[in-house]
């Protein structure tokens, strides 16, 4: 049947430290499956329900309020069996860096980043396995290993998830500071379906401690260099280099072309553009700068080299852009 709906809402699971939820619009609470979350294993039924009352809310064009604006709502024909054919997995919240746009500490803010470093963590493994044995997750389900830092996991647990994924016949994504070295990345890069994303943001040394408040840009782009080397053994790999724009930071031509200098030079072929959240979420109406409009025009130019604008945190960041710099 066709109707208006959002396939994060299907098909999505987020995995927080806390919480179980869709979408990166559940901060709000409505559009999350369990509360106060703890490791216990998932009610399907229940999930299954509340999925079915969705369902059917978005028939009679009765959304959540956190539904009705965004911009994911797509009106198609849907799958209305019940699987995941998407998971973020973050219930790791330990990370070596300090960015200041983290959305996770609500902007960088490092008291509540001391709380994610120390926070106890429970045991994923049994709660993925219990969804396996319910046939919950559809062929080629994509997982998206976040953390904190995935890099740093405790002994066998990266290594563990690659496992589970390749036995589910699906696909793997590394959100990674890039800051540690993994090995366990570096072999999914190589035997299977992989996807490394690592936000550098910086093509200086300065602003890179400006931004990640950490040290460790040198290490980062050696790190990248050998994970690009693994990565070029597998077709079904991809390493991905970001640079997240902020405004009265990174965003002038300088660092820009620095940036997009040492990429190349390692050999880099997926260059990710974005604008920072939370800036972007308060100026989504205003005009942008010309330093601004200078850069995204810079980044905007190397399109058929492998650059691209992101649309993964919200997708009207592209609208905004072409609007701005008519792209």
């Amino acid at each position: 049947m066709q109707f208006k709906c959002c396939e994060w809402a299907l098909y999505h699971l987020v995995i927080n430290s806390t919480d179980l939820t869709y979408c990166c619009q559940s901060f709000d609470k409505k559009l999350t499956f369990m509360e106060n979350y703890n490791g216990e294993l998932i009610d399907i039924d229940k999930y299954i329900k509340d999925r079915q009352e969705y369902i059917e809310r978005c028939k009679r064009g009765d959304y959540p309020k956190v539904c009705a604006t965004c911009p994911t709502l797509e009106e198609r024909n849907w799958d209305e069996t019940p699987g995941f054919i998407d998971v973020s997995v973050s219930n790791r919240t330990k990370c070596s860096c300090d960015c200041i746009y983290c959305i996770i500490s609500g902007g960088g803010n490092s008291e509540i980043k001391k709380e994610l470093n120390t926070r106890k963590v429970w045991d994923i493994k049994p709660v993925l396995s219990a969804l396996r044995d319910k046939n919950m997750f559809k062929y080629g389900c994509h997982f998206i290993i976040g953390g904190g830092e995935c890099a740093e996991y405790p002994d066998g647990e990266l290594k563990w998830l690659i496992d589970f994924v390749s036995s589910i016949h699906g696909s793997i994504e590394f959100l990674s500071a890039g800051i540690s070295y993994s090995k366990d990345i570096e072999r999914a890069l190589k035997t299977e379906k992989a996807k490394l994303k690592v936000s550098v943001d910086a093509g200086t040394k300065k602003t890179y401690e400006k931004i990640k408040r950490v040290k460790g840009f040198d290490n980062v782009w050696k790190n990248l260099k050998n994970y690009i080397k693994a990565e070029k053994k597998n077709p079904n790999a991809q390493v991905t280099i970001k640079y997240i724009i902020i405004p009265n930071v990174n965003d002038n031509l300088k660092e820009a072309r620095e940036f997009i200098k040492r990429a190349f030079r390692i050999g880099c072929k997926s260059i990710e553009i974005n604008v920072e959240f939370f800036w972007m979420n308060e100026n989504f109406d205003k005009p942008v700068s010309n330093q601004l409009k200078e850069v995204l025009q810079y980044f905007d130019s190397l399109k058929d080299k492998n650059v691209y604008f992101s649309s993964n945190i919200n997708s009207h960041i592209t609208n905004w852009l072409k609007d701005n710099l008519n792209l």
